[in-house]
């Protein structure tokens, strides 16, 4: 038994270790204490931006469960960048079908990866990106953790054949 939990362990690290994440600027997530957000709880992400002429997709990585009380989630996104400027979103985000089976994959905690926009960071330097709940509630029950990852595009011989021919 201990050589088989030794060798998934084994198993999953490897897996861990071998992702590529070099497609991401930045990719991180934060454990929801107690799994109730509460709308006073602002979950930041501090990342740094050195290339302001690459253009890149933001999105979210929530984890929920089956107890999470509503169909979607409203999720405010307040970004500080690095020269002090400000500006807020808000983004809806279907968590349930209309017949309330989860969007997500998982048993019973379900991951959703959502997709939010392209951006071309203005400025250099370090930009924060702060993920609050927007539901009129104070309390939002079954909510595992939240994410934020700003990917890269992804290149393709295709596209390093347009950049060639420019």
């Amino acid at each position: 038994m201990k050589k088989k939990t030794l060798a998934s362990w084994i198993c999953f690290l490897l897996l861990v270790c071998s992702c590529d994440n070099s497609q991401y600027l930045f990719r991180d997530n934060t454990a929801i204490e107690k799994e109730v957000w509460h709308a006073n709880n602002q979950i930041p992400f501090r990342f740094m931006v050195t290339d302001t002429q690459e253009i890149y997709k933001i999105g979210f990585n929530l984890r929920y469960t089956n107890i999470y009380p509503m169909q979607n989630i409203y999720i405010f996104l307040h970004t500080v960048f690095p020269n002090g400027m400000k500006a807020h979103d808000t983004i809806d985000i279907d968590l349930f079908s209309p017949e309330g089976k989860p969007l997500g994959k998982g048993v019973e905690t379900i991951e959703l990866l959502n997709y939010f926009s392209w951006v071309q960071f203005p400025v250099t330097g370090q930009y924060t990106m702060s993920l609050e709940q927007a539901m009129r509630t104070d309390s939002l029950p079954g909510m595992v953790s939240v994410g934020l990852y700003i990917a890269k595009p992804k290149k393709t011989a295709n596209n390093d054949k347009q950049e060639k021919n420019k």
